[in-house]
């Protein structure tokens, strides 16, 4: 009889380098609006935007990470 053998990988996907963080956030009901109006993904979209304006507004210097 063969002896059991642990699996070398985990269940679920690959862990991600940089784990989004959850944090809770209010917007405008416009802002909200906008985004919803364009139809499914649009927090993945909220997200883009939002990270195009840091990379474009960044210095390099980053304080409190």
């Amino acid at each position: 009889m063969n002896a059991m053998v642990p699996m070398s990988m985990g269940r679920g996907r690959p862990k991600l380098a940089n784990k989004k963080q959850l944090v809770s956030i209010r917007y405008s009901p416009e802002v909200i609006d906008f985004f919803k109006a364009s139809g499914a993904g649009w927090k993945a979209r909220m997200g883009s935007v939002l990270k195009d304006y840091v990379e474009a507004h960044s210095t390099g210097d980053v304080k409190g990470a």
